[in-house]
């Protein structure tokens, strides 16, 4: 009991007119579509911005905080303005979009982590009174901050995580896990982002 020649001609031309009107359909949320998956990748690179994660070490090393869009004072500075240029040439140069965008491996981290720990401990004890450090356990406490800082960028680029990252976030709204309008949704809805 199989289909007549005529019941499959009408299947393959009923199958070709649902295709079409799929992709016609599609083609009309394309545009709208990359519009989304952009616009949710600028928001989480901009929430996980190196440049922000720097910006928050050094507020808290001048002793102050950002809460909301001001900057309050919270407590003591912990370096003077020549110590901070220092650790903010650390940081700026360990934690941006290059390195978290690059592929290293276990092995690489942690010899660049026990470099820069030599290095910041070799600059911060032979510097710490031109650096207007007032408490000797501040040279830690400086350490630690700005080395699990940098520690954690380079776990961003473990194996191009970052790059998978983000090209998961491009599947995940190209398959319709994202808010993506279907194509029943009315004119109105178009509107909405």
């Amino acid at each position: 009991m199989g289909m007549s020649t005529e019941e499959y001609n009408n299947y393959l031309i009923n199958r070709d007119l649902n295709t079409r009107s799929q992709e016609s359909q599609m083609g009309v949320y394309a545009p709208q579509m990359q519009e989304q998956i952009n616009q949710a990748q600028s928001v989480l690179v901009a929430q996980t911005n190196p440049a922000l994660v720097v910006e928050q070490i050094i507020l808290r090393l001048e002793g102050k905080r950002k809460v909301g869009n001001k900057i309050e004072v919270w407590g003591e500075p912990k370096l003077n303005q020549l110590g901070l240029s220092q650790i903010r040439f650390i940081l700026e140069s360990c934690i941006n979009q290059g390195i978290i965008l690059t592929r290293f491996s276990d092995k690489q981290i942690a010899k660049i982590i026990i470099q820069l720990g030599d290095d910041l401990t070799d600059d911060l004890t032979l510097n710490w009174k031109l650096y207007g450090i007032k408490n000797k356990m501040d040279l830690d406490i400086i350490e630690d901050g700005v080395l699990f800082s940098i520690y954690a960028a380079l776990n961003r680029a473990l194996d191009q995580n970052e790059k998978n990252w983000l090209g998961k976030i491009s599947i995940e709204h190209i398959a319709g896990t994202g808010n993506v309008p279907k194509p029943k949704d009315g004119f109105l809805s178009k509107l909405r982002l």
